[in-house]
């Protein structure tokens, strides 16, 4: 076990969150508020050109001068915004850069998902995150663009298949207009889900300690090595508790899985919490769900790849993934990256997989874009369902238990808000989780949506009855399937 690892975790559990701001000048919320727009600009740009609200925040999310970067005016494309991605996978990331990271990850991933965009349009989406402000993880709340400490939540805990502290969720942007944080989904658009907490000015913490130039894997490592037993041979079972995305590149990276069995305790947990802080910071989450890659578009796409190196480095290059691949696809917001599985791992090897329970027929009545909605998820034989001890779910890829909700729902939620979530639909989909989740037998949940809102609605619905293990997607059905 390497001591300094677990010295710093004991450090930063005592002292609390690592203040980013080089003051230690105590201010109100209202003092503070006005710093929480732009960086202050930095002096002595060694390229000799202007810098604008885009440039500063890459300089903010950790890229030195040094590396290449588009030239101040340029537009960027979706070949420079995944160049600028596999810059940043390569970077380890502190605490102070930690906010801006997930605000540009968020970013580049909107180009690479909708193509080349102008400066004038990169600074004015810059914008959007001024009085944005993220969970970092040692615990605290920090202001996207001025990279301040605000708050501290609490420690961060893997919990109902999250990294969270509190209320509050890694790679989650929350809003603190109005002086509350209110959570925010993929369109950088307030929930609905009510104020998580007051803004207030936590001074004691924020004038401690150093100047945010930790790692920021740190404040992850308790959280990470509860996981883990104190043999590392019997670690690889752990695994299966772990983010999804996690488990799959350690499953993708046969080379690094044998040397991973092999490190000490302390090596394996930092090796874990490093993965993980790379993913949320750059791509807003480390869980995934299993799906087998289809479509004619698909053929011809380049879409970006995530590996582990034999070193356990994170890699992204961008291929045309062959149709038919099994692979976890990681979305927290725009974009998505996959982990293709292994050959001869996939959900389409040998007909449906057959797992813990059986396959069995049903006759349920299915309006006709429910029943192409479900097909387009489970790629199930049409009129089977997946049984586990009397409990059905639409479909099982091998690695992951299905179920998927079609267009239609979305007419509900206006009735459904106005319960408290106690509409008698949703509250079907509470039951039918419940026992769905009694007999999964440890194997991840998948619930699929056509509609986006109604994807955040049940995510948080979900949350609040306990269920939050099982992951709410938000896939969008195929042409024809509306």
């Amino acid at each position: 076990m390497r001591a300094g690892l677990w010295v710093l975790c004991a450090a930063l559990f005592v002292t609390g969150c690592a203040g980013v701001e080089p003051s230690t000048r105590r201010g109100t919320f209202q003092q503070r508020s006005s710093l929480l727009g732009e960086r202050a600009p930095q002096a002595g740009h060694p390229r000799g050109q202007r810098s604008d609200a885009f440039d500063e925040l890459l300089r903010g999310a950790g890229l030195e001068d040094r590396d290449s970067r588009p030239l101040a005016g340029d537009s960027l494309t979706a070949t420079q915004a995944a160049r600028l991605l596999e810059v940043l996978l390569g970077k380890d990331v502190t605490l102070g850069q930690f906010p801006a990271r997930v605000a540009v990850g968020f970013m580049l991933r909107e180009v690479l998902d909708a193509g080349e965009v102008s400066r004038a349009e990169l600074v004015r989406r810059v914008g959007r995150f001024t009085h944005l402000a993220v969970l970092r993880p040692d615990g605290c709340l920090a202001w996207v663009r001025s990279g301040q400490t605000q708050q501290r939540v609490g420690a961060v805990e893997w919990k109902d298949g999250t990294f969270r502290a509190g209320q509050f969720e890694l790679g989650v942007f929350y809003s603190g207009k109005g002086g509350v944080f209110r959570q925010l989904n993929a369109r950088l658009e307030e929930t609905g889900g009510g104020a998580f907490a007051d803004v207030h000015d936590d001074a004691d913490y924020v004038s401690r300690t150093l100047d945010g130039a930790e790692e920021a894997f740190v404040g992850l490592a308790m959280a990470v090595g509860q996981l883990f037993s104190t043999s590392p041979t019997d670690n690889l079972a752990a695994l299966r508790q772990m983010p999804a995305a996690v488990a799959a590149l350690l499953a993708s990276s046969p080379e690094y899985l044998e040397h991973f069995q092999y490190l000490t305790r302390g090596e394996q947990v930092q090796s874990v919490s490093k993965l993980v802080t790379n993913l949320i910071a750059t791509w807003g989450t480390a869980s995934a769900a299993t799906r087998t890659l289809k479509g004619a578009t698909l053929a011809s796409a380049e879409v970006p790849v995530l590996s582990l190196s034999a070193e356990g480095a994170l890699v992204m290059r961008r291929v045309a993934v062959p149709v038919g691949r099994a692979a976890a696809v990681l979305s927290g917001g725009p974009g998505a990256a996959i982990i293709l599985q292994r050959a001869g791992t996939g959900a389409n090897h040998g007909g449906p997989p057959k797992g813990p329970g059986r396959w069995r027929p049903t006759k349920e009545h299915m309006e006709e874009p429910a029943r192409r909605y479900q097909a387009q998820i489970t790629s199930a034989p049409e009129g089977q369902v997946y049984d586990i001890d009397n409990v059905k779910f639409d479909g099982f890829n091998g690695a992951s238990l299905l179920e998927a909700k079609g267009p239609g729902y979305e007419k509900f939620l206006e009735q459904a808000v106005e319960q408290g979530g106690w509409f008698e639909g949703f509250m079907g989909m509470i039951k039918q989780a419940r026992s769905q989740q009694r007999v999964s037998r440890g194997l991840p949940i998948e619930w699929h949506f056509a509609e986006s809102r109604v994807a955040d609605y049940v995510r948080v619905l979900f949350r609040r009855n306990g269920l939050g293990r099982i992951s709410v997607v938000h896939t969008p059905p195929n042409r024809g399937v509306r």
